[in-house]
């Protein structure tokens, strides 16, 4: 079995199905998923089917919650935070139109069924996995870093060496191809190469990583314009 992980996708059907024919994983393979699979691309709808129709056809594939996932709940549900409340009037139109809603109450349970059961962080034996932000202080950083963090925050290192010694995988903060490659060998892996940006070589790659060999794989933006 190999294991990869990919990083933010942002409504960019095109690029994400382009990454998994390129890293064409077997079907006992595992993908992990790093978040943020909607808002500035055109298709948010497409890519969260692709990742359910994945699931339902027996493929390992192990998403995780995002910042944009966790503000589309947070207005379904009306528990608020600091970012939440706008998302209606700046990312939610792309979204909901890819939908061909107007609000989010009217997704499908499908659809909203997926979002609200996704995680805040996973774990394998080596690797956590969380979209923004860990506190490695804590004794059990994937179970009681504040939901905030995990989805907002910066990846905090305690005074002295960690309890949980697993490196961890994130996206969220957009780096260049450069530091992408120079974080493969440091404690927090950073996959976010700003997909949706379009600014091959440097920025604008959807990012994939074998996590067996820690090669990264790119795949350029093939997904037209999108919102910043």
């Amino acid at each position: 079995m190999t294991r990869y992980a990919i990083g933010d996708i942002h409504g960019g059907l095109q690029t994400f199905l382009a990454l998994i024919r390129k890293i064409n994983p077997r079907h006992d393979d595992r993908i992990y998923l790093l978040g943020d699979y909607i808002d500035r691309g055109p298709d948010s709808k497409g890519v969260l089917e692709t990742i359910i129709s994945m699931q339902e056809a027996g493929c390992d594939i192990r998403p995780i919650r995002g910042n944009h996932e966790d503000m589309l709940i947070r207005s379904l549900t009306g528990d608020h935070d600091l970012y939440s409340w706008a998302w209606v009037e700046n990312w939610g139109p792309q979204t909901l139109a890819s939908f061909k809603v107007k609000s989010p109450h009217d997704l499908p349970l499908r659809y909203r069924k997926f979002l609200v059961e996704l995680p805040y962080c996973l774990a394998d034996e080596a690797f956590m996995f969380v979209h923004a932000g860990l506190d490695l202080s804590l004794a059990n950083p994937g179970r009681d870093t504040p939901p905030e963090m995990f989805v907002w925050g910066n990846v905090q290192m305690p005074e002295h060496d960690p309890t949980d010694k697993r490196r961890v995988v994130c996206g969220h903060r957009i780096r260049s191809v450069e530091a992408i490659t120079q974080s493969l060998n440091q404690q927090v892996v950073e996959l976010d190469n700003g997909a949706f940006m379009n600014r091959p070589p440097d920025y604008g790659n959807l990012v994939a990583l074998n996590l067996e060999t820690m090669q990264i794989v790119l795949q350029p933006w093939l997904d037209g314009e999108a919102i910043w």
